[in-house]
């Protein structure tokens, strides 16, 4: 019988796995199930959420939870040893004594480590662990780790960094972000700048650093001299980066700590921002590649692995590739704190069971694929008219394709017309990346594609760069690639120069692009479509994002996927062999969304009632939303969405162009003000816990 073993994170981006025999069968974040960004939900739904989260992964395996051999759970906030142990207890799971395993504390790091190893295939390594924060140490905080890795033993701590705080940089009281005195950590330098920068995932003070990195291209170093993180001869040091941001007017000591004074989320981009950006992901980079030099050399190897939030840097991974000493890299592609519930149990499975129940004592392959996701359109619960009925609830005609071939020659074809088509795969990848499961997928050289996609799909940032697939073998034509192959998305590159305009729409301001080299051996069908897509355009490659709107995680099932169909300017879907054409906006009706929503004038803003813009407030809304400005005509356009009036006799009536106010609603239906009537609304979670909704002053 295969020996079974459950990992749980219960940090951020919680997420559960299950191993069998030393291989990774599934895994899954927390906010895929419960549409919560970073798994946040209030505290009385996690343990439901997460009880749910781990019986879809242990049911979609054919098992009951009587057939698990081993539990083992991880966490930041364990302490010591016995809170190691009393993980699992938690979450309220009755685990007997015999089945239930603990990571030695300090656990955070070793997790992250332990996922990267024994994901690499390497048989030895040393492991390299970066991150904003890690486990409580008594006093103080994990903040950078190196661990060696030889096979058939236990990892060897060879290096360990630890805060002086416990306390963890970035929390809000009276609606203000404060920060810790002193700050130290690469990852904590990083996330406080990006904070400041006013990048937060909405109405929290989860750092979104992927847009550090990406506005990092637009800019250039503040000053010559560091500021934030100072690398030299002796070693890396924080001295000084709290006097740099009082300094720069990005905080101010106050009678009760430090304040951070964050650019206002809807305040433009200056270029001082762009500069700072710059100059924190420099000094970032330099920090780093220190670090991971000093670590192979004090591990007496060239075989690097990687994990922890900061490797997901895909600028850093590069320069570390080409700048350093190293034979063999690895970066484990779910970096940040999802990870850890795949590292906790391939530790378990290979330091922690009795030697008679691990099939071998050698390293396990190394990681092709991430579809590790439960099956969505396969397996249990999935009936073959699954599909169908979800378009017969959406009053939506479907076409059913002869199978997954002909789908994606369809998508190739789609997308060589110049459309942006969503493409919906069975399982799921684990991990921040699309990777062709849960994907959105357009022409990487019509002009304005780029725009377009951020604007009217994505509904983000026009700074924000997209990536690209490209066929493996003919990568390296298009790509100054740091690496033969670039399987996870993990590493930027720069573009051929003979062919940056040809791909206009995945080339940088600075000519790089993030690439994911596709194998022939790839499932999910996107190998096939980009081959077809070549056939019909003489381009081995297409642009990829990830299939979610702005603040929302990736789609994780087809009613997910439907709901964006209805919410953006897709043009195409593709679930599956089945193929959705875009909705005929101007033919539906959109309703308010009433519930407890409150629209407030601010007259110090606008002026008067008949300025041009006003402000709003939704309180009972979905993920943290937080209030935005509108326009007086978006007023409008909500004072007419009776739920009988289509959008097209609505822009009529407002004199408006009927493909602007399409825009408007959608933007309007983004942040929960309105509504589809006579059509299913969006997923939210639903736990038979009462949740607790927090109130603007929490926020």
């Amino acid at each position: 019988m295969p020996t079974r073993i459950i990992g749980i994170n219960l940090s951020h981006d919680s997420s559960v796995c299950l191993v069998e025999d030393g291989r990774v069968v599934s895994a899954l974040a927390l906010e895929r199930t419960t549409r919560v960004k970073r798994g946040t939900v209030p505290l009385s739904s996690y343990a439901p959420a997460m009880a749910d989260l781990t019986g879809e992964l242990v049911a979609a395996a054919g098992l009951a939870p009587h057939d698990v051999d081993y539990w083992i759970a991880t966490s930041t906030e364990s302490r010591d040893e016995e809170d190691e142990r009393r993980l699992a207890s938690v979450l309220g799971l009755l685990v007997p004594a015999e089945r239930q395993l603990a990571l030695p504390h300090p656990g955070h790091h070793l997790a992250h480590a332990a996922a990267a190893f024994h994901s690499s295939g390497f048989d030895e390594a040393v492991a390299v662990v970066v991150d904003a924060y890690g486990s409580l140490m008594r006093p103080g905080r994990e903040r950078e780790s190196v661990f060696a890795f030889g096979a058939g033993e236990p990892p060897r701590t060879v290096l360990r960094h630890v805060r002086d705080l416990d306390r963890i940089a970035g929390h809000r009281k009276n609606g203000r972000i404060w920060i810790p005195e002193p700050l130290s950590g690469i990852g904590e330098l990083y996330r406080v700048v990006t904070l400041a920068l006013g990048f937060n995932e909405s109405g929290t003070t989860y750092d979104d650093a992927g847009k550090t990195m990406g506005l990092s291209s637009y800019g250039r170093r503040l000053s010559e001299e560091d500021l934030f993180i100072r690398t030299g001869p002796d070693g890396i040091s924080f001295d000084g980066a709290v006097d740099s941001l009082v300094e720069l007017g990005l905080a101010a000591r106050r009678e009760d700590g430090l304040r951070l004074i964050p650019r206002a989320p809807d305040a433009p981009l200056q270029d001082f921002h762009k500069n700072l950006a710059a100059q924190i992901q420099s000094e970032f980079e330099e920090a780093c590649l220190y670090l991971t030099r000093q670590s192979m050399d004090l591990a007496g190897t060239r075989s690097l692995v990687l994990s922890g939030g900061c490797f997901l840097n895909s600028l850093l991974n590069t320069r570390i590739a080409r700048e350093t000493e190293v034979e063999r890299l690895f970066v484990y592609p779910a970096a940040t704190d999802d990870g850890n519930a795949v590292g906790a149990a391939l530790y378990a499975y290979h330091y922690l069971i009795p030697a008679s129940a691990r099939t071998s004592q050698r390293p396990g392959p190394p990681l092709r694929d991430v579809f590790l996701g439960p099956p969505r359109l396969t397996g249990p619960g999935n009936t073959p008219d699954r599909i169908p009925r979800l378009a017969e609830n959406w009053r939506h005609p479907v076409h059913r394709h002869d199978d997954l071939s002909a789908a994606a020659r369809a998508a190739a074809e789609a997308i060589a017309r110049g459309e942006i088509v969503g493409w919906f795969q069975d399982r799921a990848e684990f991990g921040p990346r699309a990777l062709g499961a849960r994907s959105i997928l357009c022409h990487p050289g019509i002009a304005g594609m780029k725009d377009r996609l951020n604007a009217r799909v994505k509904f983000r940032e026009s700074f924000r760069p997209f990536a690209a697939s490209a066929l493996a073998e003919h990568a390296h034509k298009w790509f100054d690639m740091p690496a033969p192959d670039a399987p996870f998305m993990l590493t930027v590159c720069p573009v051929l120069p003979a062919q940056c305009a040809t791909i206009s729409e995945v080339v940088h301001v600075d000519g790089t692009c993030r690439i994911q080299t596709v194998d022939a051996d790839l499932p999910g069908g996107l190998r096939e479509l980009i081959e077809h897509f070549e056939d019909a355009t003489g381009l081995p490659l297409v642009l990829n994002t990830s299939f979610n709107l702005r603040g929302m995680p990736l789609v994780e099932r087809p009613e997910e996927a439907l709901d964006c169909l209805f919410g953006s300017r897709l043009d195409r879907l593709f679930v599956g062999a089945y193929e959705f054409a875009a909705p005929d906006f101007t033919a539906l009706r959109p309703v308010r969304e009433r519930g407890e929503m409150r629209l407030s004038i601010d007259l110090a803003a606008s002026g008067s009632l008949l300025a041009d813009e006003a402000f709003l407030t939704s309180e009972a809304t979905h993920s943290g939303r937080v209030p935005r400005r509108i326009s007086v005509m978006e007023l409008r356009l909500l004072d007419y969405a009776d739920g009988a009036t289509s959008l097209g006799e609505i822009a009529d009536r407002c004199g408006l162009d009927r493909d602007v106010a399409t825009d408007m609603v959608l933007e309007l239906r983004r942040h929960g003000l309105l509504r589809w009537s006579g059509l299913p609304g969006p997923s939210l979670p639903a736990f038979p816990v009462q949740q607790y909704v927090p109130t603007t002053s929490d926020r």
